[in-house]
C-alpha cells in the first residue's frame, strides 16, 4: 500500500528507534513534574520547570530550522542527542548522591529543553526524507500515534519507577533511551533529492524568508495563530497536572502518571483516526478543536474528582491531537519543499514556546489566585480567543 509508510522498511526503522526514545521522555517528564513539585510544593516552581523544558524552543527552534534546511539531517541529529544521552546521565547522577536542589533541576531542565527544541525542526524534517510524498500523511500520523503511546505508556513505567527506584532512575533510563534513536539514525538512508547543502545567505536571512513565506500563505498562517492559542491558554494550563495530582486529588505520583497516560490514550484514538483519513480536515476544524480543549480544560479546572478528571483528559487528549498533529499534517502537506525546516520550526516554537509561556503565567497566577480558579480562566481565554481568531476560508 504506497500511502501507508508502515510498508516502508526506512520508516519502519526511524520509528521503532523514535517509539523507544519516546518512552524515556515521557518517563523523564512525569519525573522532572513530580520532582519538581516534591522538592518545593510549589505550584511557582512546578511552572518555572515545565517552562525551561520548552521555552528555548522559541528561541533555537528557528535557527535549527533553518540548518535542517542547510545541512546533514543525520550528523545533527546524531549530535544532539548524543548531548541529551549526557545530561540526562548527569542528572540521573546528581539526583542519586542528592546534590539537586530545585536550582539544579531547573538548569538541567533547562539545557535539556534546549537540545529538545534544537532538535525538533531536525526531527519534523527527517521523517519527509524518509517516506514519499504519498506516503507523508500516514507517516506523520503514525509517528504521532507512537508519541501519544508511549505518553500513554511511559507514565504508567515513570510511575513504578519513582515508587520503587526513585527519580534518578527515571532520568537515567531517559538517558539511555536516546541510544535507540541514534541507531536508528544511523542505520536509514535519507532521499537523495533531500540531502541537505549549505546555501550561501546567511541564517537570518533564511530565516525571515521563512517568516515572510508564513505571513503570505494564509491558510498555514491562521493554522500557525490558532496553534499558538492552544499552546499558551491550553496546554500551559494543563502543565499544572503535577499539582492538581497531590493538592486536589490526593493521588501523588500514582495519579500523576494516570492523568498523564489518560491523555495519551485520547491522543491514540485520535491518531488512529488521522492515519486513515484526513479529507475532512481543515484549519476550521482546528480552531473548533481548540475551543472545545478549552471548554474542557475550564471542567477540568473546576472539578474535584479524579475519576471525572480522567474522563474529561481522555477527551482532552483526543481533541488536543486532532488540533496539533492535525496543523502539523495541514502544514506539512501544504508547504514548499525548500521552506519546510524553517516553517516546521516556528510551529515547534509556537508550540513549546507557548506552552512555555503559559505555564509560567499559570503557575505564577495560581500561586496568587488558586490553582482550580487560574485554569479555569486559562480554559476560558483558550476558547474565547481562538473563537476570534481570523481563518482562511479555504485551505490553500
Amino acid at each position: 500500500m504506497t500511502g501507508s509508510a508502515l510498508s516502508n522498511r526506512n520508516f519502519l526503522i526511524y520509528l521503532t528507534g523514535s517509539t523507544i526514545s519516546l518512552h524515556g521522555l515521557w518517563i523523564y517528564r512525569v519525573a522532572l513534574g513530580w520532582f519538581a513539585w516534591e522538592l518545593t510544593h510549589s505550584e511557582f516552581w512546578v511552572g518555572i520547570v515545565a517552562f525551561t523544558q520548552v521555552a528555548p524552543a522559541a528561541i533555537v527552534g528557528p535557527i535549527f530550522g533553518v540548518l535542517a534546511d542547510r545541512f546533514d539531517l543525520r550528523k545533527t541529529s546524531v549530535i544532539v542527542n548524543i548531548l541529551s544521552t549526557i545530561n540526562m546521565l548527569v542528572l540521573g547522577a546528581l539526583t542519586w548522591l542528592g546534590y539537586v536542589d530545585v536550582l539544579v533541576l531547573t538548569t538541567l531542565s533547562l539545557v535539556q529543553g534546549t537540545l529538545d527544541g534544537a532538535h525538533a525542526p531536525i526531527r519534523m524534517t527527517l521523517v519527509p526524507n524518509l517516506v514519499n510524498r504519498a506516503q507523508l500523511q500516514s507517516a506523520i500520523a503514525s509517528t504521532s500515534i507512537s508519541f501519544n503511546a508511549s505518553r500513554f505508556v511511559g507514565p504508567a513505567i515513570a510511575g513504578l519507577i519513582i515508587a520503587t527506584l526513585g527519580v534518578s532512575a527515571a532520568f537515567t533510563i531517559n538517558g539511555i533511551s536516546y541510544l535507540a534513536y541514534i541507531v536508528a539514525i544511523l542505520i536509514v538512508e535519507l532521499r537523495p533529492a533531500e540531502v541537505r547543502v549549505k546555501a550561501a545567505t546567511g541564517v537570518w536571512a533564511e530565516m525571515l524568508e521563512g517568516i515572510r513565506y508564513i505571513l503570505s500563505h494564509r491558510t498555514i498562517r491562521g493554522v500557525l495563530i490558532t496553534v499558538a492559542v492552544a499552546s499558551v491558554f491550553g496546554r500551559g494550563g494543563l502543565e499544572m497536572m503535577p499539582a492538581f495530582a497531590d493538592k486536589i486529588f490526593l493521588r501523588g505520583a500514582p495519579g500523576l502518571a494516570m492523568l498523564t497516560a489518560a491523555i495519551g490514550v485520547g491522543a491514540i484514538a485520535s491518531g488512529l483516526v488521522l492515519s486513515r483519513s484526513t479529507g475532512w480536515l481543515n484549519s476550521r476544524v482546528i480552531r473548533v478543536a481548540v475551543i472545545i480543549a478549552g471548554l474542557l480544560i475550564m471542567a477540568f479546572g473546576a472539578n474535584d474528582s479524579f475519576w471525572l478528571a480522567l474522563v474529561i483528559v481522555v477527551t482532552l487528549g483526543v481533541i488536543l491531537s486532532v488540533g496539533g498533529v492535525g496543523s502539523q499534517i495541514l502544514i506539512q502537506t501544504l508547504v514548499d519543499e525548500d521552506v519546510r525546516g524553517r516553517v516546521s520550526s516556528f510551529w515547534g516554537m509556537i508550540v513549546f514556546g507557548g506552552t512555555a509561556l503559559g505555564s509560567l503565567v499559570v503557575g505564577a497566577s495560581a500561586a496568587t489566585f488558586g490553582l482550580q480558579n487560574t485554569v479555569v480562566v486559562s480554559g476560558l481565554l483558550c476558547a474565547a480567543v481562538a473563537l476570534a481568531v481570523p481563518i482562511a476560508e479555504t485551505d490553500e
